[in-house]
Parts: C-alpha cells; structure tokens; sequence
C-alpha cells in the first residue's frame, strides 16, 4: 500500500531529522551543564552563543536586560511593540520567528540555535511546542509568571551564566525602589492600573499583575472598590462601571491600536463617566508600562521619580 504524505508531514519528517542532526553536533561540540526547569533537567551548553528567545515579553526583555544577543526571537503578543530599552538592545540582524503562539519552527531550525529559552505564558499547547522546540536545540522553558518577575530574571541568568549581572540589576532595583518610595512619600495612596485596548478597558489586580508589583515596592495600593486578586491578572469592565477606576492616581496604558481618532481611547474620554472621575489621570503606553520584567521595572519607577520630584 503506497504511503501518501502531505506537504506539511513532509516538512515536519525534514524538520525533525535536520533538527537531530543539528541538535547532535552542537552538543557534542560544546561542553554542557545540566539546569532544571519547569519540566525537568536539562543538557544545556556551558556557554551557549546563538540563542533563541520565543517570548517577545516576559523572556526577551530580561534575556537583552543581561547582555545577550539573541539570533531570533518572537515580536511581543500583548501590547503591540517593545518596552523602552528593548529594541535598542537588540542585534540589527536579528530575526524573528513569529508570535509566541504561533511560532514558524523552520524559522527557527535555520537559525541553528545552540539554545531555546521559551515562555510558560498562556500557550495553546506547552508540551507539544516544547517538545518540538527541543528537536531543535536544547530548551528551557522559564516562569514568567507577573507576580515574581523577579524569579525570570534569576533563572535566564543561572541557565545563561550571568549570575552576577542579574545580582547587579535587582540590587539596582532595590536601591532605586527606596528612593522612590522616599520621594513620593505619603503621596503614595490609591491608584488604578487600567489597560485601554481596542475594543474594551480593564484594570490590572493588585495581587496579579507585573505592573503592582513594583506599584506595591514604592507605596501604593489599589482602591477598595476593586477586586485585589483572582484567577487572572485583569478584571474586564463596562464603560458604564468606569467608577471602579475612581483613585487618586489613575494610570491609562493604552495598546497603539487603542489610540487615535474614533478609537476606544478617543470614545473613553468624551464619556460622563470618565469626566466624573476625580483622580489625576495620565495616559502613557502600554508597551512601556503594562507587562516585562526589569526594564519596564525602570520605565515606571523613572516616571513616578519625574513626577513626584516635579
């Protein structure tokens, strides 16, 4: 009985064997080390020189904020384009694989990575895509779950070996969260964390989200009206529940498709309800603000200095 194979099994067979294949050579190469990740252990390379990072948000961010250059990654999800300081850290040839969900794996095959750091963040099938990420090259998948960014960080460098340039990022962290704190002072009272996308608005729970955290490190607290935790990181509302927003600093990251004329950002702010709300509202990016890891870590804690300096 002849066997008949679609175009895609065909490229999956020449995909999976030329994935061995490369993945045989660059092990026996290279010295490795063995790291534990969500999964299990792992052979990695000792010192691994052509990475490849499949979350353009939580693992690329911290992966650039550490010195590495990586050879492909996937473009942020979520917000729509990358944090300050990370597009300015990026290789200018480097390539890119797609989205996090929907990743091109003979993209990533020809890219001869030595090294896969992928995300565990809200994918359609983690063990199928990490199984084939590791018919590739070796991989390992990080945390980054939005309460403990901090934990991201650690392990991208412990995997990568760049223990020392994470201590220096988190004591500057630290460092620069206590000055903040000491400037803003008892201003430091409510605030609302709202996200304006395309089509809807939400605020960001106060025991969820990556924003908060580092919100909480200098002062701040949500209103009392608002839900603090929950299964996810955001609470959906009603254009006509924006009193939920009601704080004495009201944050609107806005998404680039949120903004401009006849869009959501535009239709919120022509709204009584919006106009009823008493606290100081400041619109900023979403990009810069809403998701990521040390760097947009720095990007608030530098605009709260600016304005509670002013």
């Amino acid at each position: 009985m002849p066997i008949s194979l679609t175009r895609r099994d065909m490229i999956a067979a020449s995909l999976a064997f030329a994935a061995s294949t490369v993945f045989t050579q660059d092990v026996l190469a290279q010295d490795t080390i063995t790291v534990t990740d969500l999964i299990g252990p792992v052979e990695i390379p000792k010192v691994a020189k052509r990475i490849v990072v499949t979350d353009g948000d939580g693992v690329l961010q911290p992966a650039v904020a550490l010195g590495i250059k990586p050879v492909g990654a996937s473009r942020p999800n979520f917000t729509g384009g990358f944090a300050k300081g990370v597009a300015e850290r990026l290789p200018a040839d480097i390539a890119y694989i797609g989205t996090s969900e929907e990743p091109n794996y003979e993209a990533v095959l020809n890219m001869e990575p030595d090294l896969i750091l992928m995300s565990n963040d809200d994918l359609p099938d983690q063990q199928g895509m990490y199984d084939r990420y590791s018919q590739i090259a070796p991989t390992v998948l990080i945390d980054v779950d939005q309460k403990n960014w901090r934990k991201a960080l650690e392990s991208i460098a412990q995997v990568t070996g760049r223990d020392a340039e994470a201590k220096e990022l988190l004591d500057r962290y630290d460092n620069c969260t206590k000055a903040v704190r000491a400037i803003i002072g008892d201003k430091a009272g409510t605030a609302t964390v709202a996200r304006v996308r395309t089509n809807l608005v939400r605020y960001m729970l106060q025991d969820n989200s990556f924003t908060w955290a580092v919100l909480k490190d200098v002062g701040f607290k949500a209103p009392p009206q608002q839900q603090a935790g929950g299964d996810d990181a955001f609470i959906n509302i009603s254009l006509e529940r924006l009193d939920l927003l009601e704080a004495d600093l009201i944050l609107l990251l806005e998404d680039e498709g949120a903004k401009g004329a006849g869009a959501m950002s535009e239709k919120l702010k022509a709204l009584p309800t919006f106009a009823n709300l008493m606290g100081e509202k400041i619109e900023l990016p979403s990009a810069d603000f809403l998701f990521g890891n040390i760097l947009t870590a720095f990007n608030l804690l530098d605009f709260l200095e600016a304005k509670y300096k002013a």
